[in-house]
């Protein structure tokens, strides 16, 4: 995979790769935009985590004039690994209307690599000692006044190099084309400005940023961690509330669409989160191979104590090995305090006892084989926390009730790869409260396996024809034509361990052509600990730039 961190920046304005706004249009201008920073994609296949702290992303326009899009000065951390095809948003923030040329990077001059064996490097971007690594990225972003533009900037992930014998990483950050999301997912503290209904209310984020929208996913809880309530809508919600908001963002829109709330009141700090998956449970303490963290981990796995804590799905007795947990708590620099817990696939607690499982709880893997409306027809793959389904049994999995994650419900195709969790409601039918997509969305080699051709024609005036080979060392061709009133036709070749290069074409009355080039990996298992993560089959492709550039993290 050409693997790449995004940092996205979502703006009131217009996006102008081709230079198509005039300067009327932004002369004389005093509104502002609205910025969001996101962080995507997988690395390598040497390293299962990339940990790096983002500290603050500055825009300078043609007259030399600078605007702030992000800045925190203990940083943001990310595990790059766990972004595959996904956005990550950081910030939102408002930015006059006009041309930006330049983005200047602040990170933490730091950067931990662990490997598939679990062994962590912490190494630095340069040997300055400085605790900040700065880095331009040269661009251009026209915005203008109430309309909606993305900026995205990319740590082409594929042209880092680690250096052993100073402990250095190189990165490189370019300009890059934000249309690679499946999705963008979103963490963000602020206060409630209004409540609109029970499903639905305005936020108030951080900073001077736009207020935006927040829908409530049907999975969605609210926690409150002071009294323990765990609710589905926005009762427990007033203006002036402060709260930490997590769920999928819509730049276009300004709208999250929330799975989890946390209700903040002073009484228990929940400013920190830990996500991964448990090793080993022995009454309350548990210890778990950290996949992702709001803070630089000291090692790939963290013990702690959640006796104590409040459960938003799941409970203490439900807890066993191979789960995937969320926990927010408190960080202190040295120890972690859990306050909420949340069992991935689990029913929110408010809404437990309304069903009647076999299973509460179970991990189903597999491959799409028919989809009629919210009902998906599984090939099984492996079945975990359930007894009775086996490997290549054929099972139903209701995607109805389901939050799904690196995607979305246009996703949930004939050929793709999922990872459902939820209650077995019979011998072969799971009711699913969560779904990952596993091979990118749209993605059908769900394995990563090379020689499949397909060939497709969909209709809305327009022919989407295709046909591939890959191979390793080799080459995969593609030609495809889509047209909406207009044609579409492109070309690109892909190899494992080559360059890839495409042409395509566009046009809507007119031609817009563009150079890409594209690295797909296949058959990618990123878990060290045999969970047999795969992240397969998906290909990212870098707009306008020809990369011959040896990777040498690969």
């Amino acid at each position: 995979m050409n693997s790449k961190l995004l940092l996205v920046v979502p703006l009131i304005g217009t996006l102008s790769a081709c230079g198509d706004i005039t300067t009327e249009s932004l002369t004389g201008s005093s509104a502002d935009g609205t910025v969001s920073v996101l962080i995507t994609d997988n690395l390598t296949l040497d390293y299962s985590e990339v940990w790096i702290s983002v500290r603050s992303i500055t825009a300078t326009d043609n007259s030399g004039q600078t605007v702030t899009l992000y800045e925190d000065a203990s940083g943001q951390t990310h595990n790059l690994s766990q972004l595959v095809n996904v956005g990550a948003l950081v910030d939102t923030q408002n930015i006059a209307a006009g041309t930006y040329v330049s983005f200047d990077v602040v990170l933490a001059n730091e950067i931990t690599l662990v490997d598939q064996a679990g062994t962590l490097i912490n190494a630095s971007f340069d040997q300055s000692g400085n605790p900040s690594f700065s880095q331009t990225v040269t661009g251009t972003l026209d915005v203008a006044a109430d309309q909606t533009s993305t900026l995205a900037l990319d740590f082409d992930l594929k042209q880092f190099t680690y250096e052993a014998a100073s402990n250095t990483v190189a990165p490189v950050i370019v300009q890059a084309d934000p249309v690679l999301f499946d999705q963008t997912l979103s963490t963000l503290y602020g206060e409630v400005k209004s409540v609109t209904s029970n499903s639905e209310f305005i936020f108030d984020p951080q900073g001077d940023g736009a207020d935006l929208t927040i829908k409530l996913h049907n999975t969605a809880t609210v926690t409150n961690t002071a009294t323990g309530e765990v609710l589905s809508n926005t009762s427990g919600l007033s203006t002036n509330t402060s709260i930490r908001v997590s769920g999928s963002y819509d730049a276009a829109t300004l709208t999250v669409t929330a799975s989890d709330i946390q209700i903040e009141n002073g009484a228990v700090s929940i400013r920190h989160v830990v996500e991964g998956t448990i090793i080993s449970v022995g009454g309350g303490t548990l210890s778990i191979d950290v996949h992702e963290a709001s803070f630089m981990p000291d090692a790939n796995t963290m013990s702690m104590d959640v006796s104590n804590a409040t459960f938003s799905r799941g409970d203490l007795t439900q807890l066993s090995v191979g789960q995937k947990i969320e926990i927010k708590g408190s960080w202190d620099n040295s120890n972690f305090t859990p306050a909420v817990v949340e069992i991935e696939g689990y029913s929110s607690n408010s809404n437990q006892g309304s069903e009647n499982y076999i299973d509460d709880y179970a991990e189903i893997k597999g491959e799409i084989t028919a989809v009629n409306n919210a009902e998906l027809t599984l090939t099984v793959q492996k079945a975990e926390h359930v007894s009775g389904i086996a490997t290549g049994d054929s099972i139903i999995i209701d995607s109805s009730n389901s939050w799904i994650k690196h995607g979305d419900s246009s996703c949930l195709v004939v050929g793709t790869m999922i990872e459902a969790k939820g209650g077995i409601t019979n011998a072969l039918s799971m009711d699913s409260n969560s779904i990952e997509i596993e091979s990118g969305c749209g993605d059908n080699s769900s394995n990563g396996d090379s020689g499949n051709d397909s060939d497709s024609d969909s209709g809305n005036d327009s022919d989407n024809e295709s046909n591939s080979d890959s191979g390793n060392s080799s080459d995969n061709d593609s030609d495809s034509d889509s047209s909406n009133g207009s044609d579409n036709d492109s070309d690109s070749d892909s190899s494992n361990g080559s360059d890839n290069d495409s042409d395509s074409d566009s046009s809507n009355g007119s031609d817009n052509e563009s150079d890409r080039d594209s690295d797909c990996d296949s058959g990618d298992d990123s878990d060290r600990n045999g969970d047999d993560d795969d992240n397969d089959s998906s290909c990212d492709a870098d707009s306008e730039s020809d990369d011959d550039s040896d990777n040498d993290l690969n």
